[in-house]
C-alpha cells in the first residue's frame, strides 16, 4: 500500500481486518491529532491521551465515518474537538463535585501516633514481662487495683485477704514496677489506689 492511499480504501481495508491499514492511518494523523490537542489541554500528557481517545472513538464508530474527498482528516478534527470538549466539561463537573465537599479535617500526624503505639505496646509487653516474674498473688492485686481500677477494699472482698495484705503487695510491687518501668514514662508516680 503506498502513501499516497486514500484514507476511504485504508478504512475499508483496515475494517475488514487488515491491520497494517489502520495502522498507516495512525502514522498518517497522529502528529495532526497531537498537536490539535496540544493547543486545546495544553499538556503533554493530556494531549497524549487525547490522541488515544480519538483513535479509539475512530474505531468505535467505524461503520459511520464520514470522508471528504477520500480523506479523513476532516471527520478526526471534529472528534478532536468533541474529546476536548467532553474532556473539559468532565473537568469542570469535577471541580464543582469537590468544590461541594466539606475542607478535609485536620488530621493528626500519623507517625506521632504511630510512634505513641508502639510506645504504649513496648510498655505493654515490658509490664506483662514483669508481671510474670510476680507470685500469682501479686498478679492478682496488680489486675484488679493497678490496671482494672478497682478499689483496694473491692479486690480484698474478691480475693479473700485482709485489706492490710492487699496494701502490703500493692505497695511492693509498685516499687518494683516503678524501677523496671522507668524507661518509658521516667519521673512519673505510680498512683496510690
Amino acid at each position: 500500500m503506498n502513501d499516497e492511499a486514500q484514507d476511504s480504501a485504508l478504512w475499508l481495508e483496515a475494517i475488514s481486518g487488515t491491520d497494517a491499514s489502520f495502522g498507516i492511518i495512525f502514522d498518517r494523523y497522529r502528529r495532526l491529532v497531537f498537536k490539535r490537542a496540544y493547543d486545546r489541554v495544553g499538556d503533554f500528557t493530556d494531549a497524549e491521551d487525547v490522541v488515544a481517545i480519538v483513535f479509539m472513538e475512530a474505531w468505535r464508530k467505524r461503520e459511520s465515518v464520514h470522508f471528504i474527498d477520500g480523506s479523513l482528516r476532516a471527520w478526526l478534527l471534529v472528534v478532536i474537538l468533541n474529546v476536548c470538549l467532553n474532556r473539559d466539561r468532565a473537568n469542570r463537573r469535577y471541580r464543582r463535585l469537590l468544590a461541594k465537599l466539606p475542607p478535609p479535617e485536620h488530621e493528626p500526624d500519623l507517625s506521632e501516633r504511630t510512634l505513641a503505639q508502639l510506645e504504649a505496646s513496648d510498655a505493654f509487653r515490658a509490664l506483662r514481662a514483669a508481671m510474670k516474674r510476680y507470685s500469682a498473688a501479686d498478679q492478682k492485686v496488680i489486675e484488679l487495683c493497678m490496671i482494672d481500677g478497682m478499689a483496694v477494699s473491692e479486690a480484698a472482698t474478691v480475693l479473700d485477704i485482709p485489706v492490710g495484705t492487699v496494701k502490703a503487695k500493692l505497695s511492693r510491687t509498685r516499687k518494683k514496677l516503678r524501677v523496671e518501668l522507668e524507661r518509658f514514662a521516667p519521673h512519673t508516680e505510680v498512683i496510690e489506689a
